[in-house]
């Protein structure tokens, strides 16, 4: 009956929805964790073929090894208790694969499996589209040789987390006040190729740094797309023309603050960038990809 429950779990949590691979799962100290590891594939590796399952060939885009598999630990020792196939993810009957048939016992112990258990805890603070590469606040990692327990730890992730989370309040932030941005600059600056050369004109991508009071305090020129060589070849063009368009749109954008978005506690860099259309004679607001999402 437990393994039913588990198998539910299974079936119906978060984990089994989206592009991210379906975790196997580990019965530890009463819980069932989710676990970005697959022990198994090191039994495939050692024998030299995965025919002992005979739906592995049924998976999907989240579930490419074909079968999710529950394990647990007792007694220091990882123990195989179910394989389930993945049909679910391509409209066939879920089933469960015979672990007497394949191992000769249906009590498996995971002599093969010697490597690290990770299993992910706390908030996912970022979701990345491959694999097991998401990032939670913390993990634990448990060692085995020859499926026997031989340590664990917990690994926190809580600078990288913080940095994430920072990261990701800053294009919050960069989203709100583009409209804002472009307003005023489009109000306070003369993009006219009659008035001003058109290579005079400051239509850049730039970097905006405001302080943790919402003034902004400097404004640079994004080259990320330049390398070394181009930057430093283009040295002298950058500190005259570049210095000019830096002050520009820096004296437009002065009577912006932005204290009122709950700023964090430090400096914020935003992206912002314009582009003049010589032919319609507009001012365009370009939004990176991630502004729209």
């Amino acid at each position: 009956m437990k393994y039913l429950l588990i198998l539910l779990i299974i079936l119906f949590s978060k984990f089994s929805y989206g592009t991210g691979q379906v975790p196997d799962y580990l019965v530890y100290k009463g819980d069932t964790l989710a676990i970005f590891s697959n022990p198994l594939e090191k039994y495939f590796e050692k024998i030299g073929k995965r025919e002992l399952i005979d739906f592995v060939g049924c998976g999907s885009t989240a579930c490419w090894r074909g079968y999710k598999a529950i394990w647990e630990l007792k007694a220091d020792k990882l123990y195989l208790v179910q394989v389930t196939s993945c049909h679910n993810s391509c409209g066939l009957e879920i089933k469960n694969a015979d672990l007497k048939k394949m191992f000769g016992t249906e009590t498996v112990f995971g002599d093969w499996f010697s490597g690290k258990i990770i299993v992910p805890q706390g908030e996912r603070v970022q979701y990345i589209h491959m694999g097991y590469a998401s990032i939670y606040e913390k993990e634990l990692h448990i060692s085995f040789k020859n499926g026997i327990r031989t340590s664990e730890k917990t690994i926190s992730n809580e600078k990288i987390a913080d940095k994430i989370r920072f990261e990701k309040r800053q294009r919050e932030i960069a989203k709100k006040i583009q409209d804002t941005l472009f307003y005023q600059v489009r109000k306070a600056i003369v993009w006219d190729t009659i008035k001003t050369p058109f290579y005079n004109l400051c239509d850049e991508k730039y970097i905006l740094t405001f302080n943790k009071k919402g003034n902004l305090k400097k404004v640079w020129v994004d080259y990320e797309s330049q390398t070394k060589k181009e930057k430093r070849e283009e040295w002298w063009w950058n500190i005259t023309d570049d210095r000019k368009c830096r002050r520009t749109i820096k004296k437009a954008l002065k009577p912006i603050n932005i204290s009122y978005l709950d700023l964090p506690k430090k400096k914020i860099k935003l992206p912002f960038e314009i582009f003049y259309d010589r032919k319609t004679g507009k001012l365009e607001l370009w939004k990176e990809m991630w502004m729209e999402e």
